[in-house]
């Protein structure tokens, strides 16, 4: 939104959502130059120096700038991604992960869920020179927090070679059936991204505040899913849970595809806010459920390239569809619908036991 109102153009708001997975082809890299080293010490400083970036926004005043620095902000912020699933799996207890997990990311949507509204006032009000740089003044300090985390670290010996990591497709075909349905899947998710700014923007024509309250709702429904998915992933299993969550997506695109007015948006942001929850529980779990666990990294890693690509990919094509004759938004809103249930019929045919 704060792009779109400084005059991003639709190229430019389809790199702001990318930038957020642009990142995770860097993790792979990280991954495998980490291996033999401490994770911790890594992943707080490019968390804090990621978030340390926002302070710049109080001197942009024109998009490219703006976009820039959230594109390094992705790139950096990201890195950690493979050492975070090594630390989740060495601190919690496999029968408790999900609702441990769960309950952590419940006080974070808490967080959200209140500042959401806020923050969209205080953009109408003071404007995002001043919004940016306090909100990184507290991603500092959290990044900083996670720090003084107290575990025991497994630290390889040896560096395991970059081909290595892409022979676990091969000798791993469970993996390799959960890699290719989450591709789909989250292609056809993110194909939308940069469409929905424009959508609110432009037909709807809503506000800073409006926007707000649509976020205040994803949020709640955000938390709530933390709750109920938490409990789920630890009874059902995380197959199970991604499996239910893939089909519920597809409730949000439809909900854009039929919205005429802000009910029907409302009601596509609650089952987002729920599905982001389960997904985000059910992939962790999912990818610990399946590797190996001297391996646990070398699995997120992959994983996390498989969605920086779909990232780099998936964006731009959504806002090429807005040009081709017969398509437009709400045709691209449409085969989002259709990717999306196609990758939860590919997640159907794997095996739903985890181990």
């Amino acid at each position: 939104m704060v792009a779109r109102r400084l005059g991003a153009s639709t190229f430019l708001i389809s790199l702001l959502t990318a930038s957020q997975f642009a990142g995770n082809i860097s993790a792979f890299l990280a991954a495998h130059y980490w291996q033999d080293k401490p994770k911790l010490p890594f992943m707080v400083s490019a968390w804090t120096i990621s978030r340390a970036l926002f302070l710049f926004v109080a001197f942009v005043s024109t998009p490219l700038p703006f976009v820039l620095l959230v594109v390094a902000y992705w790139i950096v912020a990201s890195l950690p991604v493979p050492g975070y699933a090594e630390v989740m799996r060495a601190i919690y207890p496999d029968a408790i992960r999900g609702r441990a997990m769960a309950y952590v990311r419940v006080g974070m949507t808490a967080c959200v869920t209140v500042m959401t509204p806020l923050a969209g006032q205080l953009l109408d009000l003071v404007g995002y020179q001043y919004v940016f740089p306090i909100a990184a003044l507290f991603g500092i300090a959290s990044g900083l927090a996670f720090g003084r985390i107290r575990f025991q670290e497994v630290v390889t010996t040896t560096r395991r070679p970059m081909a290595a990591l892409w022979r676990l497709l091969w000798e791993d075909r469970r993996y390799l059936a959960f890699t290719v349905a989450f591709f789909v899947y989250g292609f056809g998710c993110l194909m939308i991204v940069p469409l929905l700014p424009i959508f609110l923007v432009d037909e709807l024509h809503l506000s800073y505040g409006e926007v707000g309250i649509l976020g205040m709702v994803n949020s709640v429904c955000w938390m709530l899913g933390y709750v109920l998915w938490g409990r789920t992933v630890d009874r059902r299993g995380a197959f199970w849970t991604l499996r239910v969550n893939f089909v519920l997506t597809v409730a949000v695109p439809l909900g854009f595809f039929f919205a005429w007015d802000v009910r029907l948006v409302a009601l596509a942001y609650v089952f987002n806010g729920l599905t982001t929850a389960g997904i985000d529980l059910g992939w962790m779990t999912g990818v610990i459920a399946i590797a190996r666990k001297d391996r646990v990294g070398d699995y997120t890693a992959l994983h996390a390239f498989f969605v920086g690509l779909r990232g780099l990919t998936a964006p731009f094509l959504g806002a090429t569809l807005l040009l081709v004759p017969g398509i437009g938004l709400r045709g691209a809103l449409l085969l989002s619908a259709v990717l999306i249930a196609a990758g939860w019929a590919l997640f159907r045919r794997m095996p739903s036991s985890d181990r």
